[in-house]
């Protein structure tokens, strides 16, 4: 994925100005940098929910516009965010697949749901209850079925924006496990965050 020449206004205060970036597949990326400075912008702009003033975001050679999120998702690029999407009273697999349950006729066929959040839990070594609704899971929890969430969408370009914000430090380093099996699948990743000592 390749950034060229970004730019991005919110009226008089100026953002982003002329960013460059590239990413290979396979590789995690770091965005560092103070409050304000822009890194949530950028990640922003690149899963669709703003719109530059300037520049282009090129994806597999080609140009991309994104009308929305959930355009870039179906175009294979997915971002965890700090503040959580889950609805709580909703389940694992709800939460998951939200939007896009598989039905039968009319009817959600929920056999076929829980089989196919079962096995992406399975295949990202996420051991939690599908069934179980959001509100009963730690932080920790919650945070992998987010991850799960994006990962449904199969992506090709994965964004995390200061996801150990609510982490405690054993879980942040098996957020980094994650991270690492991810890159071995070939995963483009960034990571967004102001802490210094994460990105070592």
């Amino acid at each position: 994925i390749v950034v060229k020449d970004l730019h991005k206004n919110f009226g008089d205060l100026e953002v982003l100005k002329g960013i460059d970036q590239t990413i290979h597949q396979g590789e995690v990326v770091s965005i560092i940098g103070p409050s304000g400075s822009g890194k949530s912008t950028l990640m922003k702009i690149i899963s669709g929910a703003y719109t530059a003033d300037e520049g282009e975001i090129i994806y597999d050679g080609q140009t991309m516009k994104f009308k929305d999120p959930m355009s870039a998702a179906a175009q294979g690029i997915a971002t965890v965010y700090q503040e959580l999407s889950l609805v709580p009273t909703m389940s694992v697999t709800e939460n998951i697949l939200m939007g896009r349950m598989p039905k039968k006729g009319k009817l959600i066929d929920w056999k076929s749901a829980k089989k196919q959040v079962k096995e992406l839990l399975k295949e990202l070594e996420i051991d939690i209850d599908p069934d179980k609704n959001v509100e009963e899971l730690s932080m920790w929890q919650r945070q992998m079925v987010e991850i799960a969430k994006a990962m449904s969408f199969n992506p090709k370009v994965l964004q995390f924006d200061e996801p150990t914000s609510s982490l405690a430090s054993h879980e942040v380093e098996m957020l980094f496990q994650m991270i690492r099996r991810l890159k071995e699948k070939g995963v483009i990743i960034t990571y967004v965050s102001h802490k210094l000592q994460e990105l070592w």
